[in-house]
């Protein structure tokens, strides 16, 4: 069997080999990609991450499927953010194409801008792959903290990368405004109330706290920066994850799988939101 760390390289080598071909701009983050002086962790992952310049999104798509790679979720039922789509390949794995890293809050494509000026390379899969900086790679840590683990204010990783000892410590905060990044920053460090007028505030408090799917929505429509992108959410929400759902079974739903799921989501919310209200009533 080839080793999780080894498959990964090469799924990181198939997807710049590809990036290459097509004139496409990608950075490899997280996992393997990033160097071992901003690593928190000695896991490297089971997927290949990449950043895409947002404008090459499409291309980049379009090549991984003619190239024998099938997407498994899009942007939109990936996750609550819609930042990335994942896709497996029979020999390379996974690979999640991210179109912008939640927590980086100023605008896509100035924010690619930004971390590509200052890149670096990578040997990954016995191929030349350009990572962020070494700042760049340590916010892209934080936020993805925040995102999935939630306050941690005591963690030794952060005194590493942002204490008053820290050799990173200044060119991460200088990246940390230039990116509008605070709020993770914040986030991670157990300060996120100080951004309670920020417009993704319930989104981070939600996802950070591990809120109930119907908080996830109302964040997500309350999040969004225009009228029409809160109507298509509203619409979408009570609707099924057809991925999700696919990952569940194992298989291609059928209509009357889909049906049964649309009509049991109404029970499971409200006794999720019955058990949260317990829980967090008991926690004080």
């Amino acid at each position: 069997m080839v080793p999780a760390r080894v498959r990964v390289a090469f799924a990181h080598a198939a997807v710049q080999h590809l990036a290459d071909r097509e004139g496409v701009d990608v950075l490899h983050i997280k996992g393997i990609a990033t160097d071992d002086a901003v690593r928190r962790s000695e896991a490297g992952g089971t997927d290949a991450d990449v950043l895409v310049r947002p404008v090459h999104v499409g291309a980049l798509l379009a090549a991984l499927e003619r190239h024998g790679w099938h997407r498994e979720n899009s942007f939109e039922t990936g996750s609550p953010f819609g930042h990335a789509a994942t896709y497996r390949h029979d020999h390379w794995g996974y690979a999640d194409v991210h179109r912008f890293f939640p927590g980086l809050h100023a605008d896509p494509d100035a924010a690619f801008a930004v971390l590509w000026e200052d890149r670096l390379e990578k040997q990954l899969g016995g191929v030349t792959c350009p990572v962020p900086s070494l700042a760049g790679q340590a916010l892209i840590q934080i936020a993805n903290l925040a995102r999935n683990t939630g306050a941690l204010p005591g963690d030794p990783y952060l005194d590493r990368v942002l204490g008053d000892g820290s050799p990173l410590a200044a060119d991460v905060r200088t990246l940390v405004d230039r990116l509008d990044a605070q709020i993770v920053v914040d986030a991670v460090l157990g300060r996120l109330d100080r951004h309670r007028d920020h417009p993704d505030y319930r989104l981070w408090r939600v996802t950070t706290q591990r809120g109930t799917r119907t908080e996830e929505w109302l964040a997500r429509i309350r999040a969004a920066r225009t009228l029409r992108e809160k109507l298509r959410l509203a619409v979408r929400a009570p609707l099924v994850n057809t991925d999700h759902l696919r990952h569940t079974l194992g298989h291609e739903p059928t209509r009357w799988e889909i049906t049964k799921e649309f009509l049991d989501r109404p029970r499971r919310g409200l006794l999720e939101e019955w058990h949260t209200r317990v829980r967090r009533r008991r926690r004080g």
